[in-house]
């Protein structure tokens, strides 16, 4: 008998939860209601966290998504939470992680996956829900799907949206907790029915840990939505005339071109180096002014870094996902940008591929690895490994001439048409049929 397709969908991140986190849970969801799927996401209370973003929500507008929302258990959920973490943000990156390693196994997000076992064994049972999808990080939620999967029976999907033994951000407290997330890792992938991952530098680090699990594993990357665009290619003539008037921006500056970076500086990602390469360009140039406008980081860490220019550059702070696009399409340069750090040659975050699905130019300080990789298939980009500030004004310079003068190359629309969402999804849920056909075909 042909049941309907439904999926328990276990994800700590979801709306009015902002940031990048949210994107892809929310976009699956999205695409899969639409392709005739039910989703009964579990997620926990939103407590302090502290990027929200309301617009989100209407994704999860449909009638086969149904949210249900439990005890987050966390550090972000108990009475303290704002202060414990303005107690974190405090600390050093690396001693903040450290600490986290040493409290909390596998993350300090382990509260909320037992929280949430009780309500999600009773949604399987209630609404025989024969397949377990589940996004890490955190990783804790993988040990609550594994566990539901094997006192259900239901298929499970992992979704890596980073590495796990290895991920970017991990400092293990001692040599015997990495041992420990190494047996668990093994514990729960081995256990998965198929594994999603992000990206194939990702795919073969999991590979080579797990070669007798490396059949499961499919990598779907992260996208873009093309309707998230819709309306928001203002004519840059008109944007330019609007920041000419702003307060932020001194009347006697008309900016030639607007370079915008959207998102965080993760504490790990430092863009000191490269900031003092943007003021050598400033400096240097000062007949061919470029504006340069971070939006979604606030730039208290970095304002002193540009303090000699500082009317070149506009700190917008955090802004909800539809604002930020808003502000992507009236730029005229997108910078992105990863610090050298371990394991970040397995690194693609969101923003690359909206970036692409702007068809904007993009300056990519970076190291090499897979971002790099997938931005020389895209078109007009230019990649610099260096952070010597000389070379980056040198870079900046001569992207700019190039742009100025129509001799970039143009965007490979096919290749990134290749992140569309609805298309990814299908991918998704090719993945869900394969492992239970007979109950949806």
């Amino acid at each position: 008998m042909k049941r309907s397709k439904q999926v328990l969908w276990l994800s700590y991140y979801a709306p009015p939860m902002g940031g990048s986190g949210v994107q892809r849970p929310v976009k699956f969801a999205k695409y899969l209601a639409k392709l005739g799927w039910t989703l009964h996401w579990v997620c926990p209370k939103e407590g302090s966290y502290p990027y929200r973003d309301e617009g989100l929500m209407q994704d999860l507008d449909s009638d086969r998504i149904h949210v249900h929302r439990v005890g987050g258990g966390t550090p972000q959920h108990s009475i303290l939470g704002r202060w414990i973490q303005s107690i974190y943000y405090a600390l050093p990156a690396s001693l903040a992680a450290r600490l986290n390693s040493w409290l909390y196994f596998p993350d300090n997000k382990v509260g909320w996956a037992r929280d949430a076992h009780a309500t999600a064994l009773e949604l399987i049972s209630t609404h025989q829900i024969p397949l377990i999808f589940v996004t890490g990080p955190p990783f804790s939620s993988f040990s609550l799907a594994t566990s539901l999967a094997e006192e259900t029976g239901a298929k499970l999907v992992l979704d890596l949206r980073d590495d796990w033994l290895e991920n970017q951000f991990h400092q293990y407290a001692t040599a015997s907790r990495r041992t420990q997330m190494a047996k668990l890792e093994q514990q729960v992938l081995s256990k998965a029915d198929a594994i999603a991952v992000i990206n194939d530098h990702t795919r073969s680090s999991l590979a080579k840990r797990h070669p007798t699990l490396a059949q499961r594993m499919s990598v779907i990357h992260n996208g873009f939505d093309p309707e998230d665009f819709i309306g928001k290619n203002e004519a840059q003539k008109q944007v330019h005339q609007q920041r000419g008037d702003s307060s932020n921006t001194p009347h006697s500056i008309t900016p030639d071109s607007i370079w915008l970076y959207n998102g965080l500086f993760y504490r790990q990602q430092d863009p000191s180096d490269v900031l003092k390469g943007f003021v050598r360009y400033t400096q240097d140039t000062p007949d061919s002014p470029i504006q340069f406008v971070i939006q979604g980081d606030d730039g208290k860490r970095y304002r002193g870094v540009v303090q000699q220019v500082q009317d070149r550059f506009e700190w917008k702070g955090y802004l909800s996902h539809e604002a930020s696009l808003q502000g992507v399409m009236q730029a005229d340069v997108l910078w992105l940008h990863l610090s050298a750090m371990r394991h970040i040659d397995r690194v693609t975050p969101g923003k690359l591929f909206e970036y692409m699905g702007s068809g904007k130019p993009i300056f990519a300080t970076i190291p090499e690895g897979v971002t790099a990789e997938l931005l020389r298939q895209y078109g007009p980009v230019s990649i610099v490994h260096s952070t010597r500030p000389e070379e980056i004004a040198k870079a900046v310079r001569l992207f700019e001439q190039q742009r100025q003068h129509g001799s970039l190359p143009p965007v490979n629309k096919s290749f990134v048409e290749s992140f569309d969402r609805q298309r990814l999804t299908h991918s998704l849920e090719q993945i869900f049929l394969n492992l239970a056909p007979e109950s949806y075909l």
